[in-house]
């Protein structure tokens, strides 16, 4: 893998952790705060920062497989 695909691929994690695990889960809040007891709200953004993190692991694991062909 050249050093522009790498640097192209760590931007991307990079642009991709910021989105799933601050922004989105902002937003969550933001919108559940009206809807929701403070309890659900917490379950629903504590499981979407669980389902984000087995995704960018999962990401990660991909981008560093490619790294190795």
């Amino acid at each position: 893998m050249s050093w522009g695909a790498a640097s192209l691929g760590a931007a991307a994690m990079i642009l991709l952790s910021y989105l799933v695990f601050v922004l989105i889960p902002n937003m969550l809040l933001t919108y559940l705060t009206t809807r929701l007891t403070p309890t659900g709200r917490d379950l629903v953004v504590v499981g979407w920062w669980v389902l984000a993190f087995l995704l960018s692991c999962l990401v990660f694991v991909r981008l560093q497989r490619q790294g190795e062909a």
